[in-house]
């Protein structure tokens, strides 16, 4: 079924524009990511580096070199028991945290604060994650715990934790592995709180552009639905 020449045309015409306007989002998304990688390169020494090639200013002390553990409040395995499948209520209103994300809910809790967190063993094991709050940890997750978590998150992220990942079958990372991974880390607290804040604003930025062309796709969808027989 076609439309006479006038409506093919503006509907021709309002699709392309649509999808000018996807395209754009997404070379800004795409550029974003870029950006973050190469700040990632820069913003953190390289190997036998001891310092950055980029820095904010007023910092210029060498980057000392620790053991994880010795920067961090906590480094463990989750051991805690759940129901696997519960959705939220008010009788399970707990996140339980698997290897990617929340994989169910509970009626306790037994960790609370702020965690980065990676699958102990499989395909996820050094893909890392955030989250805050009252929860549980599955057994299948190793979690860390900072007063300056974004910067961690982006130090190990520029690490790549998949490099810990060892065995001849399934990848496998363990506590006790991070607690001895040796990193470098600014002297000063503020370095560090300056390059996890800057980083998570950067993530946020990716992350809004990002919703607004997942947004434009769907809505394309719809209009591909509604205009046309």
């Amino acid at each position: 079924l076609v439309p006479q020449i006038n409506e093919q045309k503006k509907i021709g015409s309002f699709f392309k524009r649509l999808d000018d306007t996807i395209a754009l989002h997404q070379r800004k998304l795409d550029l974003l990511k870029e950006q973050k990688k190469g700040y990632l390169q820069k913003m953190f020494p390289k190997n036998g580096a001891k310092v950055p090639e980029l820095r904010f200013a007023g910092f210029a002390d060498d980057w000392e070199e620790r053991k994880l553990n010795e920067n961090v409040e906590n480094i463990g395995t989750g051991r805690s028991s759940f129901k696997a499948g519960l959705d939220y209520s008010e009788q399970t209103p707990y996140e339980v945290l698997g290897s990617t994300s929340v994989i169910s809910y509970s009626d306790s809790f037994d960790h609370s604060g702020n965690f980065v967190l990676t699958a102990r063993v499989g395909a996820n094991a050094g893909n890392l994650y955030k989250h805050s709050g009252n929860v549980k940890i599955s057994d299948n997750t190793v979690y860390i715990q900072s007063k300056n978590l974004e910067f961690i998150f982006y130090l190990l992220t520029k690490y790549d934790l998949k490099k810990l990942a060892f065995g001849t079958g399934q990848p496998l990372i363990k506590a006790s592995e991070l607690k001895n991974l040796k990193l470098f880390f600014p002297k000063t607290f503020g370095e560090q709180q300056k390059i996890g804040s800057f980083f998570k604003q950067l993530d946020d930025t990716i992350a809004l552009h990002q919703r607004k062309l997942d947004l434009l796709k769907e809505q394309k969808k719809g209009f591909l639905q509604k205009m046309f027989v």
